[in-house]
């Protein structure tokens, strides 16, 4: 009924056994961090208690005894994570438990702390769904342990919650994140595997199954990576390296995931060299040891299904989000602020050849700043052996010139001093129909003070070395940098694959160069620029109305033949950009893309953010609730309701 519930237990043995022998020297014999140790910075409270149920989890005395003094040394705060790992160790571990770390976890489990799990704040309501699945453990965990019923029935609510969201929608709302997708899967198997009655196991479990539609369809198989768009996302997700889907898929599915963490994170104590890692490789090594502190439950013809698909490939479904703002909202009685980015819902949509994925999402997630709203996933040749054989393209739009990988200040929209990302300035809308995508920009609002730089730009990975060609227009840039004074068409070949980016028509505020291809040390980056020139002040209208945005088509070499012959394909692109019925009544921006069959048309409003109407070839958008190449999703729980 399940998939390979003994290959599950068999690799998650094996990873205990690699981190309680890599890292039980990150504490002394009292359970403290060692001073000065290299991975101290990244590794805080929730991680204190990851190690403690990876320790008890590997069986080795020594380790148990540690997690112990682990548990005594520790001192514990509110963190949205750590009470769900400690309601783990109570719960599975009580019997290897001493008295004084028993009572540490039950001290810190107290009712003060529980009652913030059960505020409005942490249901499901279109924002982090991973913080509301970790409470609706919390809750039934802690109503289970402590024989406590309003826990028990909170819990319960937060389910039926996830349950109806499901019956909307597709997918939940922090749907296709590489790093907060297998979190709600991770609870939802842990909910399952709680002494609970039968009717809250099987709701737990239907969930489980609906996120695994999500994690195992996004799923490319010939890259071993979960294909986008991403609802959150960090650079080691938009980079497409190893992180905690690839953790559960290879959990999973074992070695069919050739790039997994056996052969990044714990091919020794420090891993392999190069991986690019999110904070450090003893926090990957612990969030793994989190992630597969379960067994999953995953339906085994959810498995046969996504194994013998045959491309083209699609997938797509529906999602919603709340309002968002970037900082607490004033009184209002006392304010005549108006600014909040609207609720809504959207459609994710992703196409798979066995050479690369591009993914949409037509909507972004809340505030926009970690998606990638677009995302391109291919293979650099026939044959994916290793982490540099893939590469990614997704989007940023840019202010003032941010470099990748210096300390940016993103103070304006909640985020000071900001080193693991280029995170996104910019509001989106996307429009996708297969192979060819369209993204049309806006900068954020309250970012139209002390501007040098407007650019909306394209970020290649280049970690393991850049793309073989890239041409402007008909010139092709021997030394893949360069610049062009009009706006013209990017063409890019690496291995077999090959992409166009077409600029739109975009507002032009005084700039040296309309597009600009520079290398960094990570990132081949392709700029499409609106305004370079000296500091200004815009006027906040004015700076909504700054519309930029791209359109990507991208083709295999088996489908297009020579570069040269994907390059001709597209010399008869026609690209319309206009202000619709005038700017004296309202201001309504139309763009159109035309190329041989396709054609795809918008028309919205940049301050509003509303759109009139998406039509492609002609048609209405459509947006299923949820579709999936050869899979009767009608079949799946939550669908018939």
């Amino acid at each position: 009924m399940y998939y390979d519930l003994q290959g599950q237990a068999d690799r998650k043995r094996q990873i205990y056994e690699k981190i309680a022998e890599y890292t039980m020297d990150y504490f002394d014999q009292d359970g403290h961090w060692r001073v000065n140790h290299s991975h101290e910075e990244s590794l805080g409270l929730r991680e204190r208690i990851w190690f403690v149920l990876s320790y008890m989890e590997s069986g080795d005395r020594g380790a148990i005894q540690l997690a112990n003094r682990i548990i005594t040394a520790t001192t514990f705060s509110m963190c949205h994570f750590t009470p769900m790992a400690a309601l783990q160790v109570l719960v599975k571990y009580d019997d290897q438990l001493e008295p004084d770390a028993r009572a540490a976890l039950t001290a810190y489990l107290n009712d003060e702390l529980l009652r913030e799990f059960t505020s409005v704040e942490m249901e499901f309501r279109g924002a982090n769904d991973n913080y509301a699945t970790m409470g609706a453990y919390t809750l039934l965990a802690a109503g289970l342990y402590l024989k406590q019923d309003d826990y028990m029935q909170a819990g319960a609510q937060r389910l039926q919650q996830l349950c109806k969201l499901l019956q909307r929608r597709g997918f939940t709302s922090e749907c296709n994140s590489p790093t907060y997708t297998p979190i709600q899967a991770y609870c939802m198997a842990e909910i399952a595997e709680l002494p609970l009655s039968a009717e809250l196991q099987e709701m737990a479990l239907q969930c489980e199954e609906r996120l695994w539609v999500d994690l195992l369809f996004h799923y490319h198989p010939t890259t071993f990576q979960t294909a986008g768009p991403y609802s959150r996302a960090y650079a080691v997700d938009s980079t497409a390296h190893t992180h905690s889907s690839r953790i559960l898929l290879y959990i999973l599915l074992g070695d069919e995931v050739a790039i997994n963490p056996m052969n990044t994170f714990f091919t020794g104590k420090f891993g392999k060299p190069g991986e690019l890692l999110h904070h450090s490789v003893g926090f990957m090594q612990i969030n793994t040891g989190c992630l597969i502190h379960t067994t999953y439950h995953c339906p085994a013809y959810l498995v046969e299904q996504m194994k013998n698909r045959s491309y083209p490939y699609r997938v797509q479904g529906t999602y919603e989000y709340s309002a968002a703002t970037f900082k607490p909202q004033p009184n209002p009685n006392e304010s005549d602020d108006l600014f909040e980015m609207p609720a809504g819902s959207g459609s994710i949509s992703t196409y798979m050849e066995p050479d690369f994925a591009m993914g949409v999402m037509s909507r972004e997630f809340r505030t926009g700043v970690f998606d990638d709203a677009f995302h391109l996933l291919y293979r650099r040749s026939g044959q994916v052996t290793e982490q540099k054989d893939i590469a990614t393209v997704c989007s940023r739009l840019i202010l003032n010139d941010k470099k990748w990988g210096e300390s940016n200040d993103y103070s304006k929209i909640n985020w000071p001093q900001w080193k693991d990302a280029l995170l996104d300035e910019g509001r989106k809308i996307g429009i996708h129909h297969d192979q060819t995508a369209m993204m049309l920009y806006k900068p954020k609002i309250g970012l139209h003070e002390a501007v040098s730089s407007i650019k909306l730009s394209l970020l290649l990975s280049a970690r393991y070395g850049p793309v073989e060609q890239i041409w402007l227009g008909e010139h092709r840039l021997d030394q893949l940098e360069g610049a062009s004074v009009e706006a013209c068409p990017v063409f890019v070949k690496d291995g077999p694959v090959y992409m166009a980016f077409f600029p739109l028509v975009f507002s032009d505020l005084g700039r040296e160069q309309a597009v600009k291809v520079e290398k960094t040390s990570d990132y081949l980056i392709v700029s499409f620029y609106n305004y370079e020139g000296p500091e200004r002040h815009f006027a906040q209208r004015g700076f909504q109305l700054i519309s930029n945005g791209f359109v990507a088509e991208v083709r295999s070499e088996a489908e297009a033949g020579s570069f040269e012959e994907f390059r001709r394909m597209f010399d008869q692109v026609v690209i319309t950009g206009e202000w619709a019925h005038g700017r004296k009544i309202s201001h309504m921006r139309r763009t159109v893309y035309e190329h041989s069959q396709t054609k795809l048309e918008c028309v919205w409003n940049p301050i509003s953010e509303g759109i009139k109407y998406i039509e492609i070839n002609g048609k209405l958008l459509e947006q299923p609730k949820l579709s999936v190449s050869g899979l009767d999703t009608a079949k799946l729980p939550f669908m018939k309701v």
